[in-house]
């Protein structure tokens, strides 16, 4: 379970310690399935062996917080998706906010946790620079083809033109 639980610590991007208590087994699994649809995995552990596994990792700092029954939500490359899950369950279910969470090797208390779940996720944040690019882009070509076709509607006019006087 530690060797399992380690491994899971290296593989992850960043790292949500939440209490895991007061929700029926429906909710922990609706819980778990939002987590994963998000980008994460939601474990719960025995705090004895989760302070083993955190021993000699950049998540170590976690280990002095855990008490009560606790849950561990380990992230890929988005931090921010499984977190806004968690903040959005956990205020929908009257639960407590996150405990702890560790990103990009920084231990973040609550406070810092809920300012971040507000951030927008990182599939918003590609889709406001894509499209920061894409409209001139699209205002480009839109202009390029008004060019073009009063380029064409000259050149069949100019040919009209040259066409009926030659027949006169």
């Amino acid at each position: 379970m530690v060797r399992e639980m380690r491994e899971s610590l290296t593989e992850a991007e960043s790292v949500y310690l939440t209490a895991f208590e007061g929700l029926s087994v429906a909710e922990a699994t609706e819980l778990r399935g939002l987590v994963i649809e998000a980008g994460g995995r939601m474990q719960v552990v025995k705090n004895r062996l989760l302070k083993i596994a955190v021993e000699g990792t950049e998540y170590e700092a976690i280990g002095n917080l855990l008490s009560g029954p606790n849950a561990v939500t380990y992230c890929g490359a988005d931090p921010i998706e499984p977190l806004k899950v968690l903040a959005e369950f956990a205020e929908g279910h009257n639960q407590p906010a996150v405990k702890a969470g560790v990103v990009e090797g920084q231990l973040l208390s609550p406070e810092q946790l809920e300012k971040l779940s507000k951030v927008p996720g990182r599939d918003q944040l590609i889709a406001g620079v894509v499209g920061g690019f894409a409209g001139p882009i699209n205002d480009l070509v839109f202009t390029l083809g008004g060019v073009v076709s009063e380029l064409v509607f000259t050149l069949q006019a100019v040919a009209e033109e040259r066409g009926g006087a030659e027949a006169a």
